[in-house]
This record gives C-alpha cells, structure tokens and sequence, in this order.
C-alpha cells in the first residue's frame, strides 16, 4: 500500500543517496514481498533468501541481506534457517493443520558460513501431541558442518 501511493518525486528524494548496496537491498525486499505471495511461509525467510529443497531441508543464498561485516553468514540468519527449516519439517508430519511454535532453540556455531550458499537439514528426534524436539544442521557449499541447532517446539492443537 506504502509503495503505491508514492508518487515518482518522494521516490527520486528517496533514492537520491542510494548506492549499489541500497538497491540490492530494496530489491531483494521488494522479491521478498513478491515470493511471500507464491510459498507464505515467512518473510524473513523469503528475504534472507531461503528455499526449500524438501519438506525438511532448504538453501540460503548468501549475500548482503544476510552476511555480516566479514562477509561470511551472520550468525542470526543461520539461527532463523534452523528454526524454519525445523518448523517446516514438524508441520510437513502433521496430519491436520496445526500451528508449531518455537519454545527454545539452542545454536552451536562450528566454523564461519563462507561461500555462494548454506543447507539447512532437519532430523525430528520426538514428535508428540504437544511438543517435538529436533535438530537442524548446517552446511556449506563443500558439505562441511557450519552449526548445529537443537530445539523444542510446541504443537497447538486448533
């Protein structure tokens, strides 16, 4: 709604002072926006460049939205990878639909995320009625262990 009633003058003074890194950013929000549109799982996750592989296991794309200031994955991106690839993968089990929660997610980084891309794997430990623990591991490009995840979540019955 914001972008639509910009008219080209507010956008002009809005881009003045953009330089390569500001329109990379705007468009990877504005395709973001656009892909939450085709799989509404989560726009973060659109946004740090997250696609799924399978119903438990995805890729992040790294770049600019989700590095730190070495260039290598940030460590907050790897965290929000293992907490929806988990998520996904516990509703994918579900029989009816029903909403998954995290309660805690305990991160262990191994060694920096540096590369073209990461991927996620989930491996489901207890799927109960009301909770679920699992794991999540993260590798790079060359198939080598960059963190690992452990967590429980809540399964809310509707």
């Amino acid at each position: 709604m914001f972008i639509r009633k910009l008219n080209e003058s507010i956008i002009d003074e809005i881009t003045e002072t953009f330089n390569d890194l500001d329109y990379a950013n705007l468009e990877s929000w504005l395709a973001a926006y656009k892909n939450i549109k085709k799989r509404p799982f989560h726009l973060l996750g659109h946004f740090l460049q997250i696609s799924w592989l399978n119903e438990n296991s995805a890729k992040m794309f790294l770049g600019t939205n989700n590095s730190n200031r070495y260039g290598n994955a940030h460590g907050g991106a790897l965290y929000t990878l293992a907490d929806l690839v988990i998520a996904e993968d516990i509703m994918h089990r579900l029989e009816e639909k029903r909403d998954v929660y995290t309660l805690e997610l305990k991160m262990n980084y191994i060694r920096k995320a540096k590369g073209p891309f990461v991927i996620g794997k989930s491996e489901i430990l207890h799927l109960g009625n009301r909770t679920a623990v699992a794991e999540c591991s993260i590798y790079n490009e060359e198939d080598e262990l960059v963190a690992k995840a452990f967590g429980t979540f809540f399964i809310d019955s509707k």
